[in-house]
Protein backbone atom coordinates (compact mmCIF):
# COMPACT_ATOMS: atom_id res chain seq x y z
CA UNK A 1 0.00 0.00 0.00
CA UNK A 2 1.52 3.67 -1.34
CA UNK A 3 1.58 6.11 1.64
CA UNK A 4 1.25 9.61 0.57
CA UNK A 5 2.29 12.80 2.04
CA UNK A 6 0.47 16.15 2.21
CA UNK A 7 3.12 18.81 0.83
CA UNK A 8 2.63 21.65 2.89
CA UNK A 9 0.71 24.68 1.41
CA UNK A 10 3.74 27.59 0.97
CA UNK A 11 2.80 31.22 1.54
CA UNK A 12 2.94 31.87 -2.48
CA UNK A 13 0.31 29.45 -2.71
CA UNK A 14 -1.80 30.90 0.14
CA UNK A 15 -1.85 34.14 -1.55
CA UNK A 16 -2.91 33.02 -4.90
CA UNK A 17 -6.02 31.23 -2.94
CA UNK A 18 -6.54 33.81 -1.07
CA UNK A 19 -6.64 36.52 -3.84
CA UNK A 20 -8.14 34.19 -6.71
CA UNK A 21 -10.12 31.29 -5.05
CA UNK A 22 -12.82 33.84 -4.21
CA UNK A 23 -13.09 34.83 -7.98
CA UNK A 24 -12.32 31.51 -9.26
CA UNK A 25 -13.31 28.67 -7.30
CA UNK A 26 -11.88 25.47 -7.88
CA UNK A 27 -10.22 26.85 -11.23
CA UNK A 28 -7.92 28.57 -9.60
CA UNK A 29 -6.45 24.71 -9.24
CA UNK A 30 -5.10 25.84 -12.72
CA UNK A 31 -2.75 28.58 -10.22
CA UNK A 32 -1.88 26.08 -8.12
CA UNK A 33 -0.08 22.86 -10.14
CA UNK A 34 0.38 19.75 -7.45
CA UNK A 35 -2.96 20.30 -5.97
CA UNK A 36 -6.81 18.90 -6.88
CA UNK A 37 -9.93 20.20 -6.41
CA UNK A 38 -10.08 18.40 -2.73
CA UNK A 39 -7.01 19.91 -1.82
CA UNK A 40 -8.12 23.17 -3.09
CA UNK A 41 -11.49 22.86 -1.06
CA UNK A 42 -10.12 21.70 2.31
CA UNK A 43 -7.77 24.80 2.58
CA UNK A 44 -10.26 27.29 1.47
CA UNK A 45 -12.68 26.20 4.00
CA UNK A 46 -10.22 26.25 6.70
CA UNK A 47 -8.90 29.59 5.54
CA UNK A 48 -12.97 31.02 5.78
CA UNK A 49 -12.69 31.18 1.80
CA UNK A 50 -15.88 30.84 0.01
CA UNK A 51 -16.06 30.64 -3.95
CA UNK A 52 -18.23 32.69 -5.90
CA UNK A 53 -21.91 31.70 -6.32
CA UNK A 54 -22.52 32.67 -10.00
CA UNK A 55 -25.38 29.42 -10.33
CA UNK A 56 -27.61 30.83 -7.86
CA UNK A 57 -30.16 33.04 -9.76
CA UNK A 58 -31.80 36.12 -8.24
CA UNK A 59 -35.11 34.33 -7.74
CA UNK A 60 -33.31 31.62 -5.89
CA UNK A 61 -31.42 33.65 -3.86
CA UNK A 62 -34.55 35.79 -2.92
CA UNK A 63 -36.39 32.18 -2.22
CA UNK A 64 -33.18 31.52 -0.18
CA UNK A 65 -33.98 35.19 1.70
CA UNK A 66 -37.49 34.59 1.85
CA UNK A 67 -37.80 31.02 3.66
CA UNK A 68 -34.54 30.07 4.85
CA UNK A 69 -34.98 31.21 8.42
CA UNK A 70 -38.19 29.03 8.76
CA UNK A 71 -37.05 25.80 6.94
CA UNK A 72 -33.88 25.57 6.88
CA UNK A 73 -32.18 23.29 4.78
CA UNK A 74 -35.43 21.86 3.76
CA UNK A 75 -35.33 25.15 1.25
CA UNK A 76 -34.46 22.80 -1.34
CA UNK A 77 -37.80 21.84 -1.73
CA UNK A 78 -38.34 25.26 -3.49
CA UNK A 79 -35.11 24.88 -5.03
CA UNK A 80 -35.13 22.32 -7.52
CA UNK A 81 -31.59 21.17 -8.21
CA UNK A 82 -29.92 22.81 -5.33
CA UNK A 83 -28.14 20.17 -2.60
CA UNK A 84 -28.86 20.70 1.26
CA UNK A 85 -25.27 21.66 1.44
CA UNK A 86 -25.45 23.97 -1.43
CA UNK A 87 -28.11 26.09 0.49
CA UNK A 88 -26.20 25.90 3.50
CA UNK A 89 -23.25 27.28 1.82
CA UNK A 90 -25.07 29.86 -0.11
CA UNK A 91 -27.48 31.02 3.16
CA UNK A 92 -23.94 31.21 5.06
CA UNK A 93 -22.63 33.75 2.09
CA UNK A 94 -25.57 35.71 2.87
CA UNK A 95 -25.44 35.68 6.47
CA UNK A 96 -28.93 33.99 6.85
CA UNK A 97 -29.84 32.09 9.78
CA UNK A 98 -32.08 29.77 10.81
CA UNK A 99 -35.09 28.82 13.52
CA UNK A 100 -33.41 25.87 13.78
CA UNK A 101 -35.52 24.45 16.95
CA UNK A 102 -38.77 23.75 17.94
CA UNK A 103 -39.59 24.34 21.03
CA UNK A 104 -41.72 22.58 23.59
CA UNK A 105 -44.74 24.86 22.89
CA UNK A 106 -44.67 24.35 19.38
CA UNK A 107 -44.35 21.01 19.63
CA UNK A 108 -47.48 20.67 21.94
CA UNK A 109 -49.25 23.35 19.31
CA UNK A 110 -48.65 20.23 16.65
CA UNK A 111 -49.40 17.23 18.45
CA UNK A 112 -52.50 18.88 19.48
CA UNK A 113 -53.56 20.18 15.80
CA UNK A 114 -51.74 18.09 13.26
CA UNK A 115 -54.04 15.62 13.64
CA UNK A 116 -57.07 17.34 12.09
CA UNK A 117 -55.27 19.89 10.41
CA UNK A 118 -52.30 18.63 8.51
CA UNK A 119 -49.58 20.89 7.02
CA UNK A 120 -52.35 23.75 7.56
CA UNK A 121 -51.63 23.94 11.18
CA UNK A 122 -48.58 26.15 9.31
CA UNK A 123 -51.44 28.91 10.01
CA UNK A 124 -50.61 28.81 13.98
CA UNK A 125 -47.15 29.41 13.55
CA UNK A 126 -45.97 32.85 12.16
CA UNK A 127 -42.82 31.98 11.00
CA UNK A 128 -43.30 27.82 10.31
CA UNK A 129 -43.99 26.93 6.20
CA UNK A 130 -45.99 24.53 5.49
CA UNK A 131 -43.53 22.48 4.58
CA UNK A 132 -41.27 22.78 7.61
CA UNK A 133 -44.63 22.19 9.93
CA UNK A 134 -44.93 18.54 7.81
CA UNK A 135 -41.73 17.60 8.31
CA UNK A 136 -41.52 18.17 12.25
CA UNK A 137 -44.63 16.11 12.11
CA UNK A 138 -43.09 13.50 10.86
CA UNK A 139 -40.17 13.58 13.21
CA UNK A 140 -42.21 13.23 16.28
CA UNK A 141 -44.48 10.56 14.76
CA UNK A 142 -47.38 12.68 14.44
CA UNK A 143 -49.67 11.41 11.77
CA UNK A 144 -53.02 13.58 10.21
CA UNK A 145 -56.30 11.34 10.73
Amino acid sequence: MKVTTRKPWSEAEFQILREWYPKEGTRVMERLPGRNQNMIMQRARKDGLFAPSDDWSEEEIHILQEWYAAEGSNVITRLPGKSRNAVRLQANRLGLACKARWSEEEDAILRQYYPTEGSAASKRFTDRSRESVRIRALKLGIRCK
